[in-house]
């Protein structure tokens, strides 16, 4: 019996030490620079947006947190690459609904599980596209686009330089019934180059990288694809708005960890992250780039993106978009 009692009495002492360690691992951390890996280009949405998040936590956080821009194949090369760090909190995804609600739906096999090879730390902003097209378009309204799109022979181009804007132009034309051929890119500012170029009739950019293009006319923008107008663009319409039923495609930027990171070190970042993201300065910066804060507690976040990407089994369907 005191055998048994002997051992009993190591291993809790095993155990409160191990919960000591970990506990003491969150109070310390981050005791070095964090990476935080962008699946998008320099110039995208998420770059910019994961700039900003870095340049908050690091103010709160008291270490460096570095952007490393790993852009293609629709994010998987990033997620990948985190999925495979180790889990210590210093390698970090700041992602979009590409690589954890749309991919599992249009890849067959990906080389990671959006669900068992992360931890989900805070959700950060939602954020709509813009229907745009080239500058020269024969068209300034949403009637005269659908009329130029039904009439034109070859098809209309449209760019995709993620899966939102790429479900974006597959939805818009099964629904209204004409063609576009897909030219994809491997990111927002290359695909907005050839809009401005000419060389693509149609673009579904985000605000965050397309008002300052906006604002100088280097195209033309007709509507957005949210729920609601942004406020930083209040005459554009809704697609929604303009007859286009259900078409509510939004994108959003959220943090993960590797799986297996400890709880108390996700905990600290999902708590340094809300705090930024009640700053007056990053709620401007949000409404600046026609988004709106996506706030929430890692538990949230997890239980989000499950539901977004049901939506996403739905969205593939109904935009035929064909499944890699």
């Amino acid at each position: 019996m005191k055998g048994i009692m002997a051992r009993a009495l190591l291993v809790a002492a095993a155990l409160a030490a191990g919960l000591g360690a970990t506990q003491a691992l969150g109070e310390t951390f981050p005791q070095r620079p964090v990476t935080l890996i962008v699946p998008f280009p320099a110039g995208s949405a998420t770059d910019a947006v994961a700039r900003k998040v870095g340049e908050g936590l690091q103010r709160h956080l008291g270490q460096g947190f570095i952007v490393e821009n790993k852009a293609g194949a629709d994010g998987i090369i990033a997620a990948r690459q985190v999925a495979g760090a180790a889990p210590d909190g210093y390698t970090l995804l700041i992602t979009t609904n590409t690589t954890h609600a749309a991919n599992p739906s249009i890849y067959r096999q990906l080389p990671y599980d959006p669900k068992k090879d992360f931890a989900p730390i805070g959700g950060i902003i939602r954020i709509p596209y813009m229907l745009a097209v080239r500058a020269d378009f024969p068209a300034s309204d949403f009637a005269g686009f659908l009329k130029a799109a039904k009439a034109a022979n070859p098809p209309l181009s449209y760019g995709s330089g993620n899966t939102g804007g790429r479900a974006s132009g597959e939805l818009l034309k099964s629904l209204l019934g004409f063609d576009m051929v897909n030219v994809p890119y491997r990111g927002t500012p290359q695909a907005m180059t050839d809009l401005i170029g000419g060389r693509i009739d149609v673009f579904f950019p985000d605000p965050a990288s397309a008002l300052g293009m906006v604002q100088e006319k280097r195209f033309k923008v007709l509507a957005v694809t949210g729920p609601k107008r942004i406020a930083s663009l209040p005459e554009l319409p809704t697609l929604m708005e303009l007859g286009v039923r259900d078409f509510n495609i939004v994108a959003w930027v959220a943090a993960f960890a590797p799986a297996g990171t400890p709880q108390p070190v996700v905990q600290k970042l999902n708590t340094a992250l809300n705090t930024l993201l009640r700053e007056p300065e990053m709620i401007a910066f949000v409404n600046q780039i026609g988004s709106e804060i996506l706030s929430t507690s890692p538990a949230e976040l997890g239980t989000f993106v499950e539901e977004d990407a049901r939506r996403w089994v739905d969205l593939v369907e109904i935009a035929k978009i064909e499944r890699k």
